[in-house]
């Protein structure tokens, strides 16, 4: 039998509207009672009806969650994406409102709570990760919430996925045409569900040209230009450094590119380097970056147009969008000297 709110506030040891103000982010309670109370839902597996609640009014909002990271709204790939959900979600009479999260909370908990206290109609969900907490929350609550990426296995939430694989697997193929027979890969964080998917397309093209896979060519990175400089600046400084490197994004391959530039060599004709993302900055920098041109505000609008569907239960049936992803070639690749 399905717990009450009752019992939870009998397990707590606190009111039913307490438990109401700890689950909707309303009224005032100690630290302390939050805790009891978020304790109590968890051990009697606690699910509130948010979706019969919703039908009581709507409030014509969708809702993006970002951790509270320094410069993150800033960043050009995210301002992509935003322009194509906030176009999309306007002309089907949606306000767009972003939300970060605090010292004291996570991004699934905020999530819980706009969606609980009817603050949004859905939720859009970036950066996946591979075993994602806001998915698998927001699935259980019955909450729409669209992914941009790949759910978590086993979470059948809407999706809007870029093809990262299949890039990952032209641009490794780029530069073995070039004659490149030793590749690294600049990873992103590996709990990201993109990274392990460029990963899987890097080894796919090696295996396919008959390459051993080298795990001391794949260096797991952060996510801005630093990191990319320190991996860069580790791979050249390995016993058999890398005649071409792919980086997980565009971030990353500047910051290689800070690296090459100091250790003094010529990127395209001593080191070849490949990007991913294609942001503005990619065709404008010295040599131009070659690079993955992914979608995103094509995938923005897709967001958009799932999440609404979600919300209105129409379209069950169509859960994933796939976008291809296009490798752009400029001179940042180029042949390896032994093949030139």
């Amino acid at each position: 039998m399905q717990a009450t709110i009752k019992q939870v506030a009998q397990r707590a040891g606190v009111s039913i509207a307490t438990v109401s103000y700890v689950l909707n982010g309303t009224g005032v309670v100690t630290d302390e009672t939050r805790q009891r109370v978020l304790d109590a839902v968890a051990e009697l597996n606690y699910q509130p009806q948010y979706a019969a609640r919703s039908m009581r009014g709507r409030s014509y909002t969708l809702g993006v969650t970002l951790p509270a990271h320094p410069g993150r709204l800033a960043e050009p790939a995210l301002a992509e994406v935003l322009s194509g959900l906030a176009d999309a979600a306007a002309l089907r009479g949606y306000f767009l409102l972003l939300a970060t999260t605090n010292a004291d909370q996570d991004e699934t908990e905020l999530c819980l709570s706009l969606a609980r206290t009817r603050r949004v109609d859905g939720l859009v969900l970036l950066d996946m990760l591979v075993d994602d907490p806001r998915a698998q929350a927001l699935s259980a609550a019955g909450i729409p919430h669209v992914c941009a990426g790949p759910p978590p296995a086993g979470i059948d939430s809407p999706s809007v996925v870029i093809d990262v694989r299949a890039a990952a697997v032209d641009a490794v193929q780029h530069l073995l045409s070039l004659g490149h027979r030793r590749i690294g890969l600049i990873q992103l964080p590996s709990d990201l569900a993109t990274s392990e998917l460029i990963v899987e397309g890097y080894r796919q093209a090696l295996t396919a040209a008959g390459l051993p896979f080298d795990p001391r060519l794949v260096v797991e990175s952060g996510r801005t230009e630093e990191d990319g400089y320190q991996v860069m600046t580790e791979l050249l400084a390995s016993s058999r450094p890398p005649t071409a490197v792919l980086a997980g994004s565009d971030e990353l391959a500047f910051g290689a590119m800070h690296a090459l530039n100091d250790a003094r060599l010529i990127i395209g004709r001593d080191v070849s380097l490949v990007g991913f993302d294609d942001l503005p900055l990619a065709a404008h920098v010295n040599p131009p970056l070659t690079t993955v041109r992914q979608p995103r505000r094509v995938q923005g609008q897709q967001l958009a147009i799932l999440l609404d569907d979600a919300i209105l239960k129409r379209n069950a049936g169509l859960q994933t969008v796939t976008l291809s992803a296009r490798l752009i070639i400029r001179r940042s690749s180029g042949p390896a000297l032994s093949a030139a």
